[in-house]
């Protein structure tokens, strides 16, 4: 297969997904209802990330396609502990990626995997819930037509639906044929706005790895390096693979002997941050806590490799 076969493939797995889960997402928080979804997952931070955590582990979604699910939590109200632990969760809390670890790196360091992954998102969200993160927010894309409330007592500001999307807040439920209608329409919408970013993450990440073929990848993480885990944290952030990339690379570089931690630094950094993700991420972020989000998930990356040989 070509680069640019290969690249046509994942761009149109990656809109496929995003169209998918911003659908569903709107259909389910127009039937649920923002008060619902705040009840559920609501509660102090300690909670409201567990949550945040038990979502992203049963929705593994990469970050782009965990982004609308982000959108709505935001929309609804949820507080940012839960939002915080459920998108950096998402990606690396992978039931397939984690099962997939233990085949080509044993049990053990598929358990120090999840640990580390489960024990950093519990810790940002807390971080995030306990700093003033809203200034740093852009205001969320319209899904259901309302930007979530502000923590503050000051009345929410409406905000208009997308052109030619029926704000779904001016009615009670119309019945699926009228809702699913709306609801694709507002996929489409965030589709649009998104699109050129796709395009972009995915032929830059995509070039990355071309140049840093799987050869270069374990000389970098091969055990006789000192820097070997920080090295290959720093290589998977650029670099975009989903599980079934994942896979094949990871027992590749385990092969040729790449070391344990190396693998597991290697898999959160390119699961939890790359360059399709970042493009996304300036969407509905500020670049300071963009910026913040990929320091956090190198440090977590190069921390979960370092445990991993230490454990092991």
């Amino acid at each position: 297969m070509t680069s640019l076969s290969g690249a046509a493939l994942l761009i149109a797995e990656m809109v496929g997904l995003l169209l998918a889960v911003t659908f569903g997402v709107t259909l389910l928080q127009r039937r649920l209802g923002d008060a619902t979804i705040r009840r559920w997952m609501g509660g102090p931070p300690r909670r409201a990330a567990l949550k945040g955590i038990a979502v992203g582990f049963v929705t593994p979604f990469c970050t782009y396609s965990a982004i609308p699910v982000l959108v709505g939590m935001r929309q609804a109200g949820v507080r940012p502990a839960g939002y915080a632990a459920f998108i950096f969760a998402a990606p690396v809390v992978d039931p397939v990626l984690i099962g997939a670890l233990a085949i080509i790196i044993g049990p053990a360091g598929a358990a120090v995997y999840v640990t580390t992954a489960f024990a950093a998102a519990f810790l940002l969200a807390l971080i995030v819930d306990a700093v003033d993160i809203a200034p740093h927010l852009k205001p969320v894309p319209a899904l259901v037509g309302q930007p979530a409330p502000p923590s503050g007592p000051a009345e929410p500001r409406t905000q208009s639906p997308p052109a030619g999307c029926p704000s779904p807040q001016e009615t009670q439920w119309a019945g699926w044929r009228a809702e699913s209608r709306a609801a694709w329409c507002r996929a489409a919408t965030l589709l649009r706005g998104m699109a050129w970013l796709i395009a972009a993450g995915v032929g830059v990440g995509l070039a990355i790895g071309l140049l840093v073929p799987t050869d270069a990848l374990a000389i970098i993480a091969g055990a006789h390096n000192p820097l070997a885990v920080p090295a290959a944290a720093a290589a998977g952030v650029p670099l975009y693979f989903g599980t079934e990339l994942f896979i094949p690379i990871g027992d590749a570089l385990h092969a040729k002997g790449a070391g344990t931690g190396s693998i597991v630094a290697l898999v959160i950094a390119g699961a939890g941050a790359n360059i399709p993700e970042f493009a996304l991420l300036t969407k509905i972020a500020r670049g300071r806590v963009v910026a913040a989000f990929f320091a956090y998930v190198f440090v977590v990356a190069t921390s979960a490799g370092l445990l991993t040989d230490l454990i092991l």
